[in-house]
């Protein structure tokens, strides 16, 4: 495919709504998952911020080519737009705009909102614009996946909240010396955190 320099411009604003867009991550999708953590002083919130940075830059650069896969090509057939290339610049373009400013008014008004819900519902708005129903893709390959993901995500971090709370409840806490259990809990649950996370990078990496 031939380099459009004349559609310069759609680039530099994506870059730019892009950015916008990392930006709300940071205070709407970070914000949730380390609310716990600061508001039970575990972490103070510069503490927060900084493993907040670590762990966002580390996730994109090692396990992200995935989703921005997904997201790129199996939510709407990019393969029509082979003629009219600067038309998906343009919808993709305008997917960021509506995702982006979704996500400032909701930071603004305290909205704790998915990053990935607003992404995808505006590539999902763009290929109903310009291809029509048809153009998306809704089988399992595609939006259907994503959907049951976001059904099934919060069921699975439901059960496995209230598993860790239990053995750490009735296993740490409720014993007679629950410092040394601690202790002695810490790296199995360090341990297990981590295999988890390199099993990640490998598989999906």
């Amino acid at each position: 495919m031939p380099y459009l320099h004349q559609f310069d411009y759609i680039f530099a604003l994506g870059l730019i709504f892009a950015f916008l867009d990392a930006w709300n991550i940071g205070a709407n999708d970070v914000a949730n998952s380390f609310a716990t953590s600061v508001s039970s002083r575990s972490l103070t919130m510069r503490q927060a911020m900084i493993i907040a940075s670590f762990c966002e830059f580390g996730g994109a650069v090692l396990v992200g080519a995935r989703v921005a896969d997904t997201i790129r090509s199996k939510i709407i057939a990019v393969d029509r737009f082979r003629e009219q290339p600067e038309v998906l610049m343009l919808g993709m373009l305008c997917a960021l705009v509506g995702s982006s400013t979704y996500l400032t008014i909701a930071t603004k008004l305290g909205l704790p909102v998915s990053t990935t819900h607003c992404i995808v519902g505006g590539v999902i708005g763009v290929g109903i614009a310009t291809l029509g129903a048809g153009g998306v893709n809704w089988g399992w390959k595609g939006v259907s996946q994503i959907f049951a993901a976001w059904a099934i995500a919060p069921g699975i971090a439901g059960a496995l909240g209230a598993l860790i709370f239990l053995v750490t409840k009735y296993g740490v806490m409720k014993r007679s010396n629950p410092l040394r259990n601690g202790l002695i809990a810490i790296p199995f649950y360090f341990a297990i955190t981590s295999g988890i996370l390199t099993m990640l990078v490998v598989w999906k990496g």
